[in-house]
Order: structure tokens, then sequence, then C-alpha cells
């Protein structure tokens, strides 16, 4: 069995952006799914007791699909989910294999196209229920993949060694100051 497919292929490429999908395996339901996008917001604490936001940064999109697979049902793509005794647990092989390969992955859904996702948890409970299916539930998360650039940069030191710095002298009103620890600030300084 081999997880990759070649999402070219004629039954794939006219299936794969308009039906929901995990890297061009199509299962045979999916159940519910759940995406979350979530914006970090930071604080910074300072000295006044207030918290500073000075910026805020998308997180990693997450992707939990819980996912469906019968052994009476036929795959809406000639040979997948084949090889084995059972379609069902052939889809939790490929499941298995497409984490183990950890190859970003193209995730397609009717709330959107995600790029770039791993497989990060795969739970499939095992009852009487699921003796002739397979009923999952696949967490994804999206990697951020960084874009390296190389960029000229001048030959002169930005900052040199007679650099006018001034006279540091620790602030009386400081937490370090009233501590005793302005005292060793003078040390270090100088002062």
């Amino acid at each position: 069995m081999n997880p990759i497919l070649d999402l070219s292929s004629k039954p794939i490429a006219s299936l794969v952006y308009l039906k929901t999908n995990i890297g061009g395996w199509f299962f045979d339901a999916f159940l519910r799914s759940t995406h979350t996008s979530r914006l970090n917001i930071t604080q910074h604490p300072v000295q006044t007791g207030t918290a500073l936001t000075d910026h805020a940064y998308l997180q990693p999109k997450e992707v939990s699909m819980e996912i469906g697979m019968s052994d009476t049902a036929t795959s809406l793509i000639p040979g997948q989910f084949t090889g084995g005794w059972s379609r069902s647990v052939q889809a939790f092989k490929v499941l298995q294999e497409l984490q183990a390969l950890r190859v970003p992955l193209q995730v397609h859904s009717r709330l959107g196209l995600y790029q770039n996702m791993l497989i990060e948890e795969i739970s499939a409970p095992d009852d009487y229920t699921t003796l002739w299916g397979l009923r999952c539930t696949v967490l994804l998360r999206e990697i951020i993949v960084a874009q390296v650039r190389t960029v000229k940069i001048s030959a002169k030191p930005s900052v040199t060694n007679q650099a006018n710095k001034g006279k540091l002298e620790p602030d009386p009103g400081s937490v370090l100051y009233q501590t005793g620890a302005g005292d060793v600030v003078k040390k270090l300084t100088g002062g």
C-alpha cells in the first residue's frame, strides 16, 4: 500500500477540490469536523501593573475530523483502501502511515482548503458497534513553513566601541533600587 497518491490522476483530480478528503483519500463519511483558527495576543506586564499588548499573531490552523468507514460500501475512488482483510482496517492503516510519513497533506472540507497539514492524533474506539466499520477522529495541525531569503548587508559595523552610552544610573523609584539591588547596579556600572 502506498499512502501517497497522485493528486493529478484523472479519477482523483476531478474530486480533490470538490469533495471532503484528507490528502486525496476519500473516506465513506465525514461525520463531523471542527475547524479552529486562533489568534494569539501578546501581553507584557509593566511596572505600573498593567499588561501592554503590542503584537498579535495567528496560531497554526487545526482541523478535527470524525471519519466513518464501512466494510460493506465500495470506494469512491477504485483501488482505495484495498489490500487488507477489511476496508475499515485498511483505512485506519492508511491514516497511521500518513501520520508516520510526516509529509504535509492538503485537506479539503466544505469550510475550506488547508495546506501543509500533519496528522497529529488519531483516536479510534473499537467495540461491538465498529466490528464491520471504523469510526475515528483525526486531528490535523498546520505546519508553518518559513521562507528563507538572502540579503546583502553592509560590511561596516552598526555599533562601535567608541559609541557614547551616557551615564548609567539606577532609578531610585524602581523596585530593584528599593530592595538594595541599586547598590549592586551602581558597582556594576561604575557609579
